[in-house]
């Protein structure tokens, strides 16, 4: 009995089937294509499709959304993934406008995603790994290349006296595949945070840095380890700097500290990133007495050290009054300075080439500091947006011709490569390098690359 009426629910069901599939198509399958033609013929905005149920039944041509892309049915189907099956085709957004790929979203097989004003499609699941480097994305269209030399990884790396100096933030562990090596001569691992009583908290991400120096010495880029920054956890920094060198001793321990540290990970030396010390108080002598103690230790152990400093100037060439605090003394300890030539001001005082000039000037022939000691520093982002330049990028697929952008409603300021280039020009004649804050700013499209324009200026240079 129980046979019997199972064999005639199946043979009912197949009937159902075979009904379903040569059947004209249902009110709701119907209302969809001619949604669909009505927007490819008059550009008319349709809803969002109702996101694919694994237990829906979907018949040919109903549209689903999956992992943030819509897929049409070729035929009757259920349970079969959209992405990962023949029976779902990808249907192009209405804008032709494809979702920007995120660093912390899930990609599957056929996934199509924008980034860096190209197409990719994944070829197979993937959660993390960067379009355009890692194997799993497919290049399916970009723009014509804007850069008639756009270089490689395969470009021979930078040689010389010439210095190119990157930051790379320790917050950003995920981006270290996209580093440049190429490019730079030198790279700052910031940041060690330094704490009141003259020691340092546990370096941030030490994995991130062992990685960095290991692929950077095979490359013959040194690491320094980069100490301090404005503030951590929205808490300037300064006065912890005070606390830690307020007696000879704690110099001293400060001092031990910083560069056990740097010996423990194998980096090359010392980036000191006080910012500021002051010319009123005792501010510039502790600042001083550490650097020089610094300068003697680190030279028994053939390591480097340099500093990040102001500007010297305003935009308009006034003489910052704390710019003294970089004493001659320092200057002698140093094997050079990392001028911050940025944040002059919002908007076009942010970082132009004219106060660029204005800052080497300073250093260079008010300090009669050595040219080579000069590194110029360029920023990779824009004011007052504070936006990376691959975001700015991202907004305007021109910005890399341009110093102004919009990006979400607000004027970016920054430099795209023709300000970059002129720059790099710059300290090539009359300097020891250039800096760039910070290196995951930057686009990895190399043909729109702030860094890579660098690195092509200062090749073309030696040649």
């Amino acid at each position: 009995m129980m046979q019997k009426r199972k064999g005639k629910i199946s043979i009912l069901a197949i009937l159902a089937l075979l009904i379903t599939l040569f059947a004209p198509l249902p009110f709701d399958a119907q209302a969809t294509e001619a949604a669909i033609a009505l927007d490819a013929s008059e550009n008319v905005t349709i809803a969002a499709y109702s996101a694919w149920d694994s237990n829906a039944v979907y018949l040919a041509n109903d549209v689903v959304t999956y992992n943030g892309n819509d897929y049409r049915a070729k035929w009757w189907t259920q349970g079969d993934v959209p992405g990962e099956t023949d029976v779902w085709e990808l249907v192009p957004p209405s804008n032709g406008e494809y979702p920007v790929w995120s660093s912390s979203k899930a990609y599957v097989g056929n996934d199509i995603v924008s980034y860096n004003d190209q197409l990719y499609k994944a070829k197979w699941w993937t959660l993390g790994e960067i379009p355009g480097i890692a194997a799993v994305w497919e290049l399916i269209s970009g723009n014509p290349n804007p850069n008639p030399n756009p270089g490689g990884p395969d470009d021979p790396p930078i040689s010389g006296d010439f210095k190119v100096v990157g930051y790379y933030p320790s917050w950003e562990p995920d981006k270290i595949g996209t580093i440049q090596y190429q490019n730079l001569t030198h790279i700052n691992y910031a940041f060690a945070i330094p704490t009141s009583d003259g020691s340092l908290l546990p370096l941030e991400n030490p994995a991130a840095a062992t990685q960095i120096i290991q692929t950077a010495h095979a490359k013959d880029v040194k690491v320094l380890l980069a100490v301090g920054g404005w503030s951590y956890n929205g808490t300037p920094l300064e006065n912890t700097f005070m606390a830690a060198t307020s007696t000879p001793q704690k110099v001293t321990q400060f001092g031990d500290a910083i560069i056990a540290m740097a010996k423990q990970y194998g980096f090359d030396g010392v980036d000191m990133d006080w910012e500021h010390p002051r010319s009123d108080g005792s501010s510039k002598q502790q600042y001083e007495s550490l650097m020089v103690y610094l300068s003697q230790e680190l030279k028994k152990e053939n390591m480097l050290l340099t500093s990040a400093v102001l500007s010297g100037v305003t935009p308009e060439g006034i003489i910052y009054w704390d710019a003294a605090a970089h004493t001659n003394a320092v200057i002698n300890a140093v094997d050079w300075f990392n001028v911050m030539a940025y944040d002059g001001g919002d908007g076009d005082r942010h970082s132009t080439y004219d106060f660029a000039v204005l800052s080497a000037k300073y250093w260079k022939e008010t300090r009669n500091m050595p040219a080579e000691k000069v590194v110029l520093g360029v920023p990779f982002y824009g004011r007052p947006s504070w936006a990376p330049y691959r975001d700015i990028l991202q907004a305007n697929p021109n910005a890399y011709n341009t110093d102004i952008s919009m990006i979400n409603g607000m004027e970016a300021h920054y430099n795209g490569i023709p300000t970059i280039e002129r720059k790099t020009q710059y300290a090539l004649d009359n300097l020891g390098g250039v800096m760039i804050w910070e290196l995951t700013q930057d686009t990895t499209n190399l043909d729109k690359s702030l860094l890579q324009a660098i690195g092509n200026k200062v090749r073309a240079q030696s040649n």
